[in-house]
């Protein structure tokens, strides 16, 4: 028993730092949800007192009724999350599966020029996407998309080359003995990816889809730059338009914010096991 103490106790010495930083983490991390949780279920007139309170000592969901009955700017908060499911997620789903199908072509197929063609495509990860705002907004403009759900669904469906990249590191590793007996059977290449190949890539899916989901789910740019109209406008846009002109409501604002994280927070604790999973497949492999 002693010498069970002793080791443990010696194992915690040497990992003490590890301890603390992952506490710093941890802090850093749930300290503002913490402040948005408290502030959600205070009164207006307690949340802009200059001294904060770490619990609220006022209890009250005024601010969570507002949020689920209250139309601000035009928009309700649940019909802003109802319009980003229906705009994100045709595009997100169609997006993954070419992006998959993309990925197989670059690593079991041999055409001219692939290698070179991937470099491109792997190069454009290291442009901010803001670069391109103003000609998609050009061009958008151009052939009438604007103020409708097109310039934020379609180019989703083409995929995503930071998709590409980690699929194709799962799909390299993949033995082409599966490929042969597909083809032996009578399947072309996309019989064999339809077939074969796409039905065991479920983790990897998963976790691309979780954290293209994610992505889609938070953005902001898009929607106020193309969905002009209020019955069209997003969770995020919606969260945005909480925000009064004179006077903060931050009960109000900060309920919004935590119902708004809440979806997220719930994908994150029921699949972080297929997130983990996948990247550590796809990231292990050399292509």
């Amino acid at each position: 028993m002693t010498e069970n103490k002793n080791k443990r106790l010696q194992n915690f010495k040497n990992n003490l730092g590890n301890y603390i930083i992952t506490f710093l983490v941890v802090f850093v991390v749930f300290f503002p949800i913490y402040i948005v949780v408290d502030t959600s279920f205070q009164t207006e007139a307690e949340a802009n007192l200059a001294e904060f309170h770490w619990l609220p000592q006022q209890f009250s969901v005024e601010g969570y009724v507002s949020v689920f009955t209250s139309r601000l700017a035009g928009i309700n908060l649940m019909q802003g999350l109802f319009n980003t499911l229906w705009i994100y997620l045709p595009g997100v789903i169609i997006g993954i599966y070419t992006s998959a199908m993309a990925a197989f072509a670059y690593a079991k197929m041999h055409f001219k020029l692939k290698n070179v063609m991937f470099s491109i495509l792997l190069s454009t990860i290291m442009l901010p996407n803001s670069m391109a705002t103003i000609a998609q907004v050009l061009l958008y403009d151009s052939i009438g998309w604007m103020n409708t759900p097109w310039p934020l669904m379609i180019p989703r469906m083409f995929g995503s080359i930071g998709i590409v990249f980690f699929m194709r590191q799962f799909y390299v590793k993949l033995p082409d003995d599966l490929i042969d007996a597909g083809k032996i059977d009578g399947l072309g290449f996309f019989g064999v990816f339809n077939r074969i190949i796409f039905p065991m890539s479920g983790t990897v899916i998963v976790a691309q889809f979780i954290l293209t989901f994610i992505s889609a789910y938070n953005d902001y740019l898009g929607p106020l730059l193309f969905c002009q109209s209020a019955s069209m406008y997003t969770l995020q846009v919606a969260l945005a338009m909480f925000a009064g002109p004179y006077a903060q409501n931050w009960p109000l604002r900060m309920a919004g914010a935590f119902v708004g994280m809440a979806p997220l927070i719930i994908m994150y604790v029921a699949m972080q096991k297929y997130i983990r999973k996948g990247l550590a497949i796809s990231s292990s492999v050399k292509g």
